[in-house]
């Protein structure tokens, strides 16, 4: 595997780290505490019977919003305000003292090696692939059955496992590492490389390669974000996917590559363009608002979510 290196950029904000640069200590506080917010009850969403915990209201509002903020202009900066929220929940309500760590995916592409990354460990880790059970109930049938969020019950899913199916259904958290290749002669899934191809460092440097915004996100997003969904799968596949713990981590990733791709030309600090809807009818602009439900007071605007160092933002990454 290659070398994870790390080094400190001393700027205005706190580092944010690759999760296996962290300490054992520095993971335990992060897992803590996004154990502690999927344990507390709800503040939002009263008449939604499907939404129980605080991590709920995160999941639905994501869920719900859905159309709204994937593969539209707002994809990125959506999902920076989101993810702050969810680090800045983790601190109010769960004592969290640590900082929201990345997962660089592409290392572990070039390693070609995916199956077998450190954030999958059982215990210095997220746990690893679901398993089958002898369960038959729908939703109760391939389980996560080692790490920090073992066998938790969930409450908002799309139809998981059947896609076709109403959600909100109870159901354990799952993962089905798959390679998108199908099912081998005994009916198991053929998880293989991962698909590695879709995500690696050449991937990503034709991606900071581009010049515009839409050319940077409509790749970034359709290719390495989309498919670590997808490889990983269970929770991680429907809208739903805060409901897995990684999803932050992926999202900080996909962040920070955003990051690094406005550093490299200080004018893309206000570089965006696109439209506010899938039909591509309405044009976007930088004073827009973004839609959030119920999770906070006031519409964030996208203008004030393009620097990771202005605004209501005062962070960095270790590894830019």
């Amino acid at each position: 595997m290659l070398p994870r290196s790390i080094f400190t950029i001393f700027a205005l904000a706190v580092g944010a780290d690759e999760w296996p640069v962290l300490t054992d200590a520095e993971k335990a506080e992060y897992i803590r505490a996004a154990v502690c917010l999927r344990g507390l009850p709800k503040a939002k969403y009263a008449d939604i019977d499907a939404v129980t915990t605080r991590m709920d209201d995160l999941v639905y509002s994501h869920f719900s919003l859905n159309t709204q903020i994937h593969f539209v202009a707002n994809f990125l900066p959506w999902h920076r305000w989101y993810v702050k929220l969810h680090e800045d929940l983790l601190r109010s309500e769960c004592g969290f003292t640590g900082t929201q760590p990345y997962w660089d995916w592409s290392i572990d592409a070039d390693a070609k090696d995916m199956p077998n990354s450190p954030v999958f460990d059982p215990v210095a880790g997220f746990g690893g692939d679901g398993e089958r059970t002898d369960r038959y109930e729908p939703g109760f049938q391939r389980c996560v059955v080692d790490g920090p969020f073992a066998n938790t019950n969930l409450t908002l899913a799309m139809g998981w496992p059947d896609m076709n199916e109403p959600g909100n259904r109870l159901h354990c958290f799952t993962r089905e590492f798959n390679g998108g290749e199908g099912n081998d002669e005994n009916g198991e899934i053929i998880i293989g490389e991962m698909q590695v191809g879709a995500y690696n460092s050449a991937v990503m440097n034709t991606i900071y390669a581009f010049d515009k915004f839409p050319d940077m996100v409509n790749m970034l997003e359709g290719l390495p974000h989309a498919q670590i969904h997808s490889v990983i799968f269970g929770d991680m596949g429907p809208a739903t996917s805060p409901n897995e713990p990684l999803f932050f981590l992926h999202h900080a990733n996909v962040d920070r590559a955003w990051a690094k791709w406005q550093g490299r030309n200080a004018t893309r600090l206000a570089d965006y363009a696109g439209f506010q809807d899938s039909d591509r009818t309405i044009p976007a602009s930088i004073t827009d608002a973004m839609p959030i439900l119920e999770l906070g007071d006031t519409e964030p605007i996208v203008k004030d979510y393009m620097d990771i160092q202005a605004g209501p933002l005062c962070y960095t990454y270790s590894s830019m």
